[in-house]
């Protein structure tokens, strides 16, 4: 497992899930709501929409199951957002941010600094560690984030990580593009369409 953390910090890489909040107001009668749900157990495929300015590379299947897959979106401009959809081995990983969800994202920002001692990067600087929507202000997709100042070839580059569980599976994002380039408008609409897509 870690030989695969390390390998997917190595790619230059940004992710999304949550619950609809109810609008409030007075019931109305009607007939009671029919609960809809999977006829069949969700099994991590995901079907990732093309999203305009940017392209979307096929899925990579991993060696071994619990491995599972990325895919990531590149942009002319240098930026890439890959996802990593995965469950580590595990039958149940539990819909919140703590425990072995929080035990993932420590790996994964254990991993940047292995990178660096490795020598494939020069150099990487922890910017931030919190809780965000992972959508934008608008979002509703509930993540663990990281940022980072990264030095990979010469080059000066600013990497983020999002992660979250998402039916019985972890979803990883890694936001990665040259430090030049402030987050444009087209990276916060990617993650705003990743964050509609895991709310179903």
């Amino acid at each position: 497992m870690k030989k695969f953390s390390l390998f997917c910090t190595l790619s230059i890489l940004v992710f999304s899930a949550s619950t609809l909040a109810q609008a409030p107001g007075k019931p109305s009668p009607g007939p009671t709501p029919i609960k809809i749900e999977r006829s069949t157990k969700f099994d991590g495929n995901v079907n990732f929409p093309k999203i305009g300015g940017w392209t979307l590379t096929p899925k990579y299947v991993y060696p071994a199951p619990e491995l599972g897959y990325s895919v990531s979106y590149e942009s002319p401009e240098g930026g890439r957002v890959t996802v990593y959809v995965y469950n580590g081995g595990r039958t149940t990983i539990p819909n919140e941010l703590t425990g072995v969800v929080a035990e993932e994202m420590n790996r994964a920002m254990g991993d940047v600094q292995a990178a660096v001692n490795a020598g494939m990067y020069q150099n990487a600087k922890a910017l931030r560690s919190e809780t965000i929507n992972f959508g934008g202000a608008n979002g509703r997709v509930k993540a663990l984030y990281a940022s980072y100042d990264l030095a990979a070839r010469g080059n000066q580059l600013h990497s983020e990580i999002y992660l979250f569980p998402y039916q019985n599976y972890f979803v990883k994002i890694r936001a990665t593009r040259p430090k030049s380039l402030a987050i444009s408008e087209a990276v916060a609409d990617l993650l705003a369409e990743l964050d509609i897509l895991f709310l179903r």
